[in-house]
């Protein structure tokens, strides 16, 4: 007898699609039989006409938390996250006071995860100009990895000075672990700001600051430390297919390179941003049509490493004030990954749902180590899975998120294909209600664990 078992149930794995009877024993995956075994369970779940995919994985979001849970907080994130098939998440070391620097930093956030997340996570810590010091006590109190920034991130999250930066990539190697990049050039936005004219309007001056060339200097300068050092770097939130296209040549030199997009990069434009202004305002901007095309055939060719939401909320009216300089740079979007990109790449673009599932799934769990025992569903696998209805058509509506405040870019588009349950360990999660055409939330605070890296050495390709 199952704790669980999953009838008529199509499993779709970066490798395959195929139909099944599932027995899940102890949160993990029991048995895998052909359709129609007599499997019997505690519990049933029919799956018909249903999709059933591994728990999705977003090693990029900010949930604010300690300091700044006006904004989000590790429960209302996470929350949010379940609905959008997350089953695991790894929280940035800013955008929350005080910043993650310390050991006793990362401790802290363990701790408060630990007490109020409904789905699994791991912790990023900050590396900055003072604390290399810090990131081997950090590493060993459970740190994911080390996010660092060329360009400035406001005061108490300073970019390291170029020796700085040579010892941290140094030591990260050392340590068997990466630095996370947010790759824009502070010495080329100043001259950017410097050539842009009094009286320019704010969204035009705001993209000539945050230009290409910006990304693509800071993309550049920290590929050759990592050659120099050995280090594995990792391009967080590229939105440019040359950032890409300068890993790809990296690691045919035998750089140790990484890189991630989100989906504003793959939906959205710079006349998108004109239009929505302040919920879409985000660094690095949304580029141009090219671009956008560019970054989709980078994932058809494969070079991207996996998916991210760089979900970074605030309230709303941080983001829809009259000034768009004063608006905050962020985007509220861990709802609504997977579902955007199956309707965007799946079905206006011809992408295989493998390959989607393979980048916000399966990459990312080798990333951290833990493949497969996440991110596949196979005997031995955890049993977190999303059920997925890739016919559905719905519209997305802010103030129906899970989030704390309900404003997003996304607000109003259409979708087609909907997550209607999230399961976690083979306890349901987060489950679609019909009736009242919202996420209801039936898992509890705390069930989720800190994920610590296993052997990461960056072989995440």
């Amino acid at each position: 007898m199952f704790d669980l078992v999953l009838k008529n149930a199509r499993l779709v794995t970066e490798d395959a699609v195929r139909d099944t009877t599932v027995g899940v024993t102890a949160g993990r995956i029991a048995e895998i039989a052909a359709p129609g075994a007599p499997l019997e369970g505690t519990r049933t779940l029919d799956c018909s006409g249903k999709l059933v995919l591994p728990g999705l994985i977003d090693l990029h979001v900010h949930f604010n938390e300690p300091g700044m849970t006006r904004r989000e907080d590790y429960f209302t994130g996470s929350s949010a996250a379940a609905a959008g098939g997350v089953t695991l998440f790894a929280d940035m070391p800013l955008t929350n006071a005080p910043y993650t620097l310390t050991a006793s930093d990362v401790r802290d956030k363990i701790d408060r995860a630990s007490r109020k997340s409904v789905v699994d996570f791991a912790i990023w810590a900050g590396f900055v100009e003072d604390n290399t010091a810090q990131m081997e006590p950090m590493a060993e109190a459970g740190a994911y990895g080390f996010k660092m920034f060329t360009c400035g991130a406001g005061d108490g999250f300073p970019k390291p000075r170029r020796n700085t930066m040579e010892r941290g990539f140094a030591e990260a190697r050392r340590l068997g672990a990466f630095i996370g990049v947010h790759g824009e050039d502070q010495a080329a936005m100043d001259r950017n700001a410097q050539g842009c004219p009094s009286g320019m309007e704010e969204i035009d001056r705001f993209l000539t600051i945050h230009s290409p060339d910006t990304e693509l200097s800071a993309v550049r300068t920290v590929l050759e430390l990592a050659e120099r050092t050995g280090a594995h770097v990792h391009i967080c939130h590229a939105s440019l297919p040359e950032s890409v296209d300068m890993v790809t040549e990296a690691r045919k030199r035998g750089v140790t390179a990484t890189v991630e997009t989100c989906p504003q990069y793959l939906l959205c434009t710079d006349e998108d941003l004109r239009r929505i202004r302040g919920p879409l305002k985000c660094t690095p901007p949304v580029r141009n049509r090219d671009a956008v095309d560019g970054m989709w055939q980078r994932v058809f060719d494969g070079a991207l490493d996996f998916l991210g939401t760089d979900h970074s909320p605030a309230e709303t009216g941080e983001k829809t004030n009259a000034s768009f300089d004063a608006c905050w740079g962020g985007i509220n979007g861990v709802q609504y990954l997977f579902s955007l990109l199956h309707t965007e790449g799946v079905v206006r673009r011809g992408m295989d749902i493998r390959q989607l599932v393979r980048l916000y799934s399966a990459q990312p769990a080798r990333f951290i180590g833990h493949y497969p025992e996440r991110g596949t569903l196979e005997p031995g696998s955890e049993a977190s899975f999303v059920l997925f209805d890739p016919g559905a058509e719905w519209t997305i509506r802010a103030d129906r998120q899970l989030t704390k405040h309900c404003q997003t870019p996304y607000d109003g588009m259409r979708c087609t294909g909907r997550i209607e349950q999230t399961w976690l360990r083979g306890e349901p999660v987060c489950i679609y209600d019909f009736d009242k055409k919202r996420f209801r939330l039936t898992g509890r605070a705390g069930a989720g664990e800190l994920v610590t890296p296993v052997n990461n050495k960056g072989k995440a390709r």
